[in-house]
């Protein structure tokens, strides 16, 4: 593709406003033509950097563990908060992987079960809704599968058109094009032209097609329904599926056996259905889900307590004690200046300075 090309496709791509953002991908390129052991490295010491300054989102994190696993001691969750940190490091290399290695290399740290891939080509007549979750590795997911089955991706447009086009690109590798998160449309003519979608719920979308069920140990979970109005298109299964990292250098791709009798036609109860089952697949390696989402921010009523409430007042009270700080010292080097400036002014005027400027008159 010529330059005028890609202009043209992706308005702006070549603006001096986006030399950083295509530094960036540069040089995401070149790190995940490293050995995986180096990649990994290189993520954890990313996520730690994360940890330490995201602060916000590592109470959020904390926050959504203590919600869901309020069995863990606050040890745990530290160290379950300090593991899923330096996994979202390698999540970023992680993306890169599944948008610039070669089909070789993703296979040669691909595990799938006969099982999965069973499930996977027997069902291949069909339109296929995927139905998985947000673990860190989701780019990785979807190549893999796609390797196997090529599907469509839904996904969300980028302002930027460097982005743009590097996720792209990058989700096309193995699939066959994507399809905006808006474009319902278009969602439902890839499931009827029996193409893979692959759909995450798991995530509060401020959306009125949703529904208060529970996940894991939270009892009012707002989940969206559509799973549930997708299911219904003529010709098409619903199966779960989600990959995890494991411990020699491979990525796992889990596919189950399709839903039978998916859709239920009772929408609350398929959205709680749909929460154990990404729930059993987050228990399996919780420290590779992304917990740093607000995930039970909106609650059933107006009314109710908010979930975050005592993190944000934290967080508020965090930043007022630092803005106070920065106040303080600002005026502590203004004081220190304008002081300095007194003790100069002084100098100048001192009574050797006053006898060296008549001797410099005399001469």
């Amino acid at each position: 593709m010529s330059e005028q090309e890609k202009e043209s496709e992706y308005p702006g791509i070549f603006s001096i406003k986006y030399l950083p953002v295509r530094c960036a991908f540069v040089l995401l390129r070149l790190i995940v033509k490293l050995p995986l052991p180096c990649i990994y490295l290189i993520g954890d010491f990313c996520g730690t950097l994360m940890r330490l300054f995201m602060r916000r989102r590592v109470k959020i994190a904390d926050r959504n563990l203590e919600l869901c696993y309020p069995d863990k001691t606050v040890e745990e969750r530290k160290r379950l908060v300090r593991d899923n940190f330096k996994s979202m490091g390698r999540a970023i290399f992680e993306t890169g992987m599944a948008w610039y290695w070669s089909d070789e290399r993703i296979r040669k740290h691909m595990e799938i079960s006969e099982e999965s891939l069973k499930n996977i080509l027997e069902n291949r007549d069909f339109g296929q809704l995927v139905l998985t979750c947000h673990f860190l590795d989701l780019e990785l997911h979807a190549r893999m599968y796609g390797l196997i089955h090529p599907g469509v991706g839904v996904y969300k447009p980028n302002r930027n058109p460097v982005i743009e086009r590097e996720q792209t690109k990058g989700r096309t590798r193995t699939n066959k094009y994507m399809v905006s998160h808006r474009n319902i449309k278009g969602i439902i003519r890839a499931l009827q032209q029996k193409n893979p979608i692959w759909y995450a719920g798991d995530q509060d979308y401020h959306t009125n097609s949703r529904v208060f069920v529970p996940f894991m140990a939270v009892p009012d979970c707002p989940t969206v329904t559509a799973p549930s109005t997708l299911g219904r298109i003529k010709n098409v299964v619903s199966i779960p599926s989600y990959a995890i990292r494991t411990g020699n250098y491979k990525y796992l791709l889990v596919v189950e056996p399709k839903l039978e009798n998916f859709p239920t036609g009772d929408q609350t109860r398929d959205a709680t259905l749909y929460n154990k089952i990404i729930a059993d697949a987050i228990n399996k390696a919780p420290e590779q889900y992304m917990w740093v989402h607000r995930r039970f921010m909106t609650r059933p009523n107006e009314d109710d307590p908010c979930y975050y409430s005592d993190v944000i007042k934290n967080i508020h009270k965090e930043e007022a004690i630092k803005n106070e700080k920065y106040q303080q010292e600002k005026e502590m080097k203004k004081q220190r200046k304008s002081a300095d400036n007194e003790n100069d002014t002084e100098a100048g005027k001192s009574p050797e300075n006053n006898i060296a400027e008549k001797d410099t008159e005399v001469r």
